[in-house]
Parts: structure tokens; sequence; C-alpha cells
């Protein structure tokens, strides 16, 4: 999932030096790895103050009341599912292989879950590994890179096998709209730098748009990656999980899931799903949601840069990655957009800054912003911009490549304010 690049990428260079030096960056990358989740202790006490309304907010939604309001939204999707996929099996067209790597499994909980990238997949895969173990702690004590350790999907099962587990067990997958979904997909692996994804996504989108070859892949603008998604799907090659639409994952006309959750709706959903597989007892590891969620993609974040710094710097400066980093934020609703980027080009040179003092003002900038500033209002207006930088005919094409999306799982294909008329010089979001 979500760590993959940053794991290949912890691989390559390992190959390229010899053991002596390798042992040593590991251990250095250890011990730092070490310090950031100390820092993360420190830094919960100093995020929990002031956050006692939010917290509230989280213990309330498992009143029955809500409960119900959640059964009743579940139901409503369920219905639509079963409607979108009357006299229709094979919608998408993701190979078996891929179909089965997104298939977990849980017998002891008879539970079935199809993982989609940027759907909370992470949360998940860290919450089945726990599962496994019969341990009631926080998902969010695993550190998201680990999210894979233990993996086991579908890939070993036969073909008999399988579906009599389908049959036999309550089967769930979390959807989110496909044009906040791509958005997202941009953000972390084009946008925010990520050699990784740059090399395997971005040059070849610069290739494709530009004609250029050999080129780091570090600028691509979403409208590039735009085109260049909709040619991978319009000639069905070089199709990236990240990107592509969920029911090409999951198969839901065939699996037909008995629950589906929207990341819209993700703390409420997830609360619901637990309580259905007699779970709930992990409600009580998750009643910080909103804040362990928060706290989770910073470090992450943080924690990817440092990581991959020396190759992103072939490509982009320190000082142009952090602002990056920054601006995907503010463009997430984590920052508000009134608190500019507080350090100098020199200050970026400070290895020290990547780290704590750069996570630190991080979580001092999300503070400030969620006491101060409407932030869900101000990341839809970031998704708004964004897609004002794509032309009509372009979206028209996206709305092609996700119309199974649009209609099975219960999404507005063509929202008013994503097509709204386009005007000449539009502000870039993404240009620093």
């Amino acid at each position: 999932m979500k760590r993959k690049s940053s794991l290949l990428i912890r691989k390559v260079l390992k190959h390229k030096t010899s053991l002596i030096v390798t042992i040593c960056v590991c251990y250095s990358l250890l011990m730092l790895t070490n310090n950031l989740y100390e820092e993360d202790r420190r830094i919960e006490v100093k995020l929990a103050k002031g956050d006692n309304t939010e917290i509230s907010k989280n213990l309330s939604r498992q009143d029955t009341s809500q409960d119900n309001d959640t059964e009743t939204i579940m139901k409503s999707r369920k219905q639509n599912l079963v409607k979108q996929c009357y006299n229709r099996i094979n919608v998408g067209r993701s190979d078996e292989d891929n179909f089965k790597a997104h298939m977990q499994f849980v017998p002891d909980d008879k539970m079935v879950y199809c993982g989609i990238e940027k759907v909370g997949s992470t949360f998940w895969r860290r919450l089945i590994q726990l599962l496994y173990k019969h341990e009631i702690r926080s998902p969010y004590s695993i550190k998201p890179w680990d999210c894979m350790n233990n993996y086991k999907s579908f890939q070993s099962q036969k073909l008999d096998d399988y579906h009599d587990i389908l049959k036999e067990n309550s089967k769930f997958l979390f959807v989110r709209d496909p044009y906040s979904r791509l958005l997202s997909g941009y953000l972390d692996k084009i946008f925010s730098p990520n050699p990784y994804y740059w090399n395997l996504i971005g040059s070849k989108a610069v290739a494709f748009t530009r004609k250029q070859k050999n080129y780091c892949g570090h600028d691509v603008t979403f409208l590039e990656m735009v085109e260049y998604f909709i040619h991978t799907e319009e000639q069905n090659k070089d199709r990236d999980g990240h990107f592509l639409p969920a029911t090409d994952h999951c198969r839901p006309c065939l699996v037909q899931y008995d629950y589906i959750g929207n990341m819209e709706t993700f703390t409420d959903d997830v609360y619901f799903i637990l309580k259905e597989f007699n779970l709930g007892n992990y409600t009580s590891v998750l009643k910080d949601f909103k804040r362990d969620s928060i706290l989770d993609s910073i470090s992450d974040t943080v924690q990817t840069f440092r990581d991959v710094r020396s190759m992103v710097t072939r490509c982009l400066s320190s000082y142009g990655g952090l602002k990056r980093i920054w601006r995907k934020l503010q463009i997430r609703g984590i920052i508000a957009e009134q608190i500019q980027f507080p350090f100098t080009s020199k200050d970026s040179t400070n290895l020290k800054l990547t780290t704590a003092t750069f996570k630190n003002a991080i979580i001092n900038a999300h503070i400030e912003s969620k006491d101060r500033y409407n932030l869900k209002e101000q990341k839809r207006k970031y998704l708004i911009s964004a897609y004002n930088l794509i032309p009509i005919a372009t979206m028209n094409k996206l709305q092609k490549i996700f119309q199974n999306d649009f209609q099975i799982f219960g999404y507005d294909k063509r929202p008013d304010y994503l097509y709204q008329p386009r005007h000449k010089n539009i502000a870039d979001i993404f240009k620093l």
C-alpha cells in the first residue's frame, strides 16, 4: 500500500551501498524513527489540549441513535449496489491476481475486507493485523509503513476455496468520491516528495504530455497527471492501483458486499462495522480517532521525506520539498491556508528541521488552524480549485472512466461545483 514506495527505495539503496554503510544507515534511521515516535508521545499531550469537544463528538457517535442512522445509510448503499448490479457481474476489468491481492480474510471474526488505496486501507490493514493477534490497541500504534507486515490476501487461495469464503462470511469495503480520491493520489504520489512514484508515474507522464524522455518527473502538474491517467485507462497499460476505479479492485457486482463504508463518513462507518462484527471493544481505543489520524498522517509525511531526502534533492531542493509538504497539508485541510510556511531556504539545510523541528511546526500550525479556521470548507475549496485547472472535455473523460464507481457507490458523476465554467488566468494552487 501506501508505504510500498519507501520500502522499495530502501531496497534499492541497500543494493547500492556497502554492507557496513548500510548497517550504519539503517541503525541511524532506526534511532531517528524511535526519536520521532517518542516525539509523537510528547506531542499527543499538547495536541489533546483544547480538543475535548472533538473527543466528545467521537464518543457521542457510539450512541444508539447514531447507530440507527448509520444502519439506515448502510442499507441504502447496499440496496443501490444490488440495483446497479442487476444482471451485471463482470463490472470492472482487474485481473484475478489484482482482485485476490486486495482481499483479506479474518477467519476468527468471519470477516472479509477489500482494501482500496487512498480509502483508509492503511488503517484497516493495521487493524486486521491486531485482529489476527487478538490484541486490542489502537491501529495507529503500528507505523504506517508496517501496514503490510504479515499481510494475508486471497492470493494463496484456490478459486473454489475463496468462493466458499465469500459465500460463508460477511464482506465489506470502503469507497470514496472518485474526484477526491484522484486528487489525493496526486498529492501523495506526485506533488509531495516521492522519488519512487516520480520515476514510476511522473517520468512517464512527462514523456506522454511533453514528449520529453529521461526526465525526473517531479514537476508533473495535476492536469498532466490526469491526462496521463486517462491515457493509461484508455490503453489499459501501466495502470496504478492508487488511481484505478474502485470497481476494478473489488468486483462489487460479483462479491455483493454486506457493508459499504464511505471515506466521507469514515469514523461513523468504522464504528458501525466494528460493532456488526462484534468488535465493539476496539472502539474504546479509537475514542481520539480524528486526532490520532491527523497525527499519524503528519508522522508518516515527515518520516517519508526524511527517508527519501537524498533522492529528492536530485530533482528538487529540500526547501522546495518541504514547501510542497506544507501545501499538501493545506490542501488536505490539516493546516490553514492563512498560516504561511515558517522556514527559509537556509533553514532547510538543517537535518533537525526535517524531523522534530519540522514536525513540531506542522503540529503547532494544525492546533492553531483547527481552533481558528474552517478546515473542512478550505479542503472543499482546494478540491474545486484543483479541478478548475482541468478542461471540461477532460472532465468528461474522467466521468466515463469512473462511471461504474459513480453508479454503484452513489456518487455524483457531474457535481456542479466541479463542472462550473472555466475562466482564464485560473490560480494554480500547486504553484509555490
